[in-house]
């Protein structure tokens, strides 16, 4: 049996995505579009997709000015099969093939279960786990049509995917099933070459999460944290090109917190 063994490649090549294609979605904006970013900065082809079609393409404007890199943009609704095809076909037809698919939209609304009725959770359903599912999906078979020898699927899960948090169940149970997603589908797609790799955030400050909750609410919960802060989008991102590149190529199947420490137990204990 053959053995991939780095050892002697100088560690900028390992990191390098030069030569690759990467599709981000949910990169309009916050951590989708600092993914975007580093996967561009670190050499790779980038297209980008979102609902908001009109800051997908700005920011695509801005990443490919900031880094160099060819980035373009496409709309794109998860909760639409033929959307998240034609999204792939039009990055596979922009860049000539596909090396790296993330999945990173996510819809995050609080309720508590006695509360939350049909629509509202198949609607967390479809956007978490379903989306990301047709998304792997139909990363996968462009990344098999295309050759590609070191492909790999990212998908964005989140605490709440390795652990419950209040008022959240139908948030709670489709990000666990995206950690489920992704051991099943590394079993299955690494006889293809794809590794399949998640990531789990805990509290990250976006735009989005600003509108939603207020710095005093934010807080409380910086305060228990080991590291003593909240997440920015590139913290994510950092992590994201770890699992893109070569420096984790021996790994498939795993979910990575990305929490300050979080998920070490430390509720109840408050920084000063």
């Amino acid at each position: 049996m053959a053995i991939a063994d780095l050892s002697n490649v100088p560690l900028a090549e390992i990191v390098s995505l030069k030569g690759r294609r990467a599709a981000v979605t949910g990169s309009a904006h916050g951590i989708g579009a600092a993914i975007a970013k580093r996967l561009a900065e670190a050499g790779a082809v980038v297209v980008i997709g979102d609902l908001d079609d009109a800051g997908a393409v700005e920011t695509a404007r801005a990443i490919a000015g900031a880094t160099g890199a060819s980035v373009q943009a496409f709309a794109l609704d998860v909760q639409s099969e033929e959307s998240i095809t034609s999204f792939a076909d039009a990055a596979m037809a922009a860049m000539g093939g596909l090396d790296i698919w993330v999945n990173n939209v996510g819809f995050y609304p609080s309720s508590p279960a006695l509360e939350i009725d049909g629509d509202a959770w198949d609607r967390v359903q479809a956007i978490n786990l379903r989306g990301a599912f047709i998304g792997a999906r139909e990363g996968a078979k462009r990344i098999c049509s295309c050759g590609s020898e070191r492909g790999v699927i990212v998908n964005i899960a989140s605490m709440a995917g390795l652990r419950a948090q209040l008022n959240m169940s139908h948030y709670v149970a489709a990000k666990h099933g995206v950690v489920g997603l992704t051991k099943a589908l590394a079993l299955e797609l690494g006889p293809q070459d794809i590794r399949v790799m998640g990531v789990a955030p805990a509290l990250v400050v976006t735009h989005g999460l600003a509108e939603r909750i207020t710095p005093e609410s934010i807080e409380p919960i910086v305060r228990t944290l080991p590291l003593g802060r909240a997440g920015v989008p590139d913290d994510i991102a950092r992590v994201v090109l770890f699992c893109a590149s070569d420096l984790s190529a021996f790994m498939t199947g795993s979910t990575l917190p990305v929490d300050a420490g979080s998920s070490a137990g430390v509720f109840g204990i408050a920084r000063g």
